[in-house]
């Protein structure tokens, strides 16, 4: 059984997060939901750590910006990452990529 609140959606989206010393990692989200995602990446980031995450979505020439996450477990190269702030311009956005995702799964 899922407990999770948000609904989540499967997606491959190129993303890179970005640390707290600037260091930069590129992954790919591979689910994603209005509050966090689960990352692949080949690079070793902690519990807790607090990152930046910058989501390239189809169709968007820029890519949805959250400001503010953290990392709340990895397992391998999975990483779950939960959103913390994302500013409203970038928030609708989400909102309505994850609305696209809805819609595409009923069809």
């Amino acid at each position: 059984m899922d407990l999770r609140r948000q609904q989540r959606f499967t997606v491959r989206l190129h993303s890179i997060l970005s640390g707290p010393r600037r260091e930069e990692w590129v992954g790919t989200v591979m689910n994603l939901s209005k509050g966090g995602c689960l990352v692949e990446i080949d690079e070793q980031v902690y519990s807790g750590m607090q990152v930046s995450l910058r989501l390239e979505v189809p169709g968007d020439t820029t890519p949805i910006l959250v400001a503010r996450a953290a990392v709340r477990w990895n397992r391998g190269r999975g990483v779950g990452v939960g959103f913390i702030t994302v500013d409203q311009s970038h928030q609708e956005r989400l909102d309505q990529f994850l609305e696209r995702l809805k819609q595409e799964r009923q069809n």
